[in-house]
């Protein structure tokens, strides 16, 4: 009994479909529901993430569409910034690479006069030049301390006191020509990238200042005196207040006659007529104080660099030729506070030439002219056929 008992049980719990006898229909139906429900979820969430990465790539793209309108400007002058940026480090770069080309291009250059010097005519007279003549262009500057070289064009100090010497092998004689700075003569006129523009007339003074004070500016106030005196400069010297103690000490001071009272004032033993010792504490003040407040008052400083001069050539001659070198030694020493275009070899041909040639105070010659007061600065008007015959005189000979 308890045998068919368990076996009815048996069958309950185990029974089977005719067609599968080891599956349950009911089971089956549930699993197939089951199957096709999560079938449905997967498709569904498939599509629900593919649906919702599609809305984020649409968001995307609108925040930035939104973004560009809502800072337009702001963007434009970020670009704006950046090419500005870019271009003034493009025009500093060009303007570098200009003042170098320029410094390059025009250090050591002279003017160049061409040919037309060597033979002129002059009221019915035909003259050449004479070519056994150096000339050589001395120029004080206000200054002190080492010479600069300026990177922007027109900051250079100007030209103090201007002089151009002649040395003539031929006839064995020297000449100065001092040419006063306030002279109004045509100076060149340059670009802000140092190229050259054209010529206008202002001070002589300033041909040095307009340049980068150094080989250009020497350049310059060369050009300028040649081209006044219509004849070539051959060489230049340039020196600073802070050279003036060395110069005089080459030849260990010199004796002058005051020849005006423009000092006595303030300096008494520098009165007309009165014989002074220019050592190395008094030599700037003899040679280049004046009254900034007193018109024309550079003519006076010149009459007392005039009587300088010839002092000190004088000087100069009694140490030739034996103390040539030593000179050169000095100027060495004093290389910070000149400018020179003058070699070593060419140093000694001059000293060898300057030995030879005759100087007396009748040599110096002022040129001859108009003063004339403006609101800035002191002019000076070259009297032109004075200057003129001086050329001629100095220069040329009769064909």
């Amino acid at each position: 009994m308890d045998e068919e008992k368990d076996s009815r049980q048996n069958t309950q719990e185990g029974e089977a479909s005719p067609d599968n006898p080891d599956t349950d229909p009911a089971i089956e139906k549930q699993a197939s529901d089951q199957s096709v429900m999560t079938e449905h979820h997967h498709e569904h969430h498939h599509e629900h993430s593919h649906k919702k990465r599609k809305r984020h790539h649409h968001s995307r793209r609108y925040r930035l569409k939104r973004w560009l309108r809502t800072n337009k400007t702001r963007l434009i002058v970020a670009i704006a910034a950046v090419f500005a940026a870019l271009a003034a480090a493009l025009v500093f770069v060009y303007l570098r690479q200009a003042e170098q080309s320029l410094q390059h291009v025009s250090a050591g250059n002279s003017y160049d006069m061409g040919g037309g010097y060597r033979q002129i005519e002059y009221e019915g007279q035909r003259y050449s030049y004479n070519s056994l003549i150096t000339t050589v262009l001395y120029t004080g500057i206000d200054s002190a301390g080492e010479m600069q070289n300026f990177e922007q064009l027109g900051f250079a100090p100007r030209a103090d006191s201007i002089a151009l010497a002649v040395l003539d092998k031929k006839h064995k004689k020297m000449s100065i020509i001092s040419i006063n700075r306030d002279t109004m003569t045509e100076i060149r006129r340059l670009s802000i990238f140092g190229e050259s523009v054209d010529y206008y007339v202002s001070n002589l003074e300033f041909a040095y200042a307009y340049g980068d004070g150094a080989e250009l500016s020497c350049e310059m106030l060369v050009e300028a005196v040649s081209k006044l005196l219509q004849i070539p400069v051959n060489e230049y010297l340039v020196t600073n207040r802070e050279s003036m103690k060395y110069i005089n000490d080459i030849v260990g001071g010199v004796q002058v006659t005051v020849p005006n009272d423009d000092l006595a004032e303030e300096y008494p033993e520098m009165h007309k007529g009165n014989v002074v010792e220019i050592t190395d504490d008094n030599v700037e003040t003899y040679l280049r104080h004046r009254d900034t407040a007193v018109d024309f008052s550079n003519a006076g400083r010149i009459d007392r660099q005039r009587s300088y001069i010839a002092a000190y050539l004088q000087k100069i001659q009694q140490l030739l030729p034996d103390g040539a070198n030593d000179i050169w030694r000095a100027f060495e020493r004093m290389a910070p506070y000149i400018q020179t275009s003058i070699t070593k070899n060419k140093y000694i041909q001059y000293m060898n030439l300057l030995n030879t040639v005759g100087y007396s105070d009748t040599d110096f010659i002022k040129l001859e002219g108009e003063y004339k007061t403006s609101d800035l600065y002191d002019q000076f008007y070259v009297d032109e056929d004075a200057l003129r015959r001086l050329v001629i005189d100095l220069f040329y000979e009769p064909m």
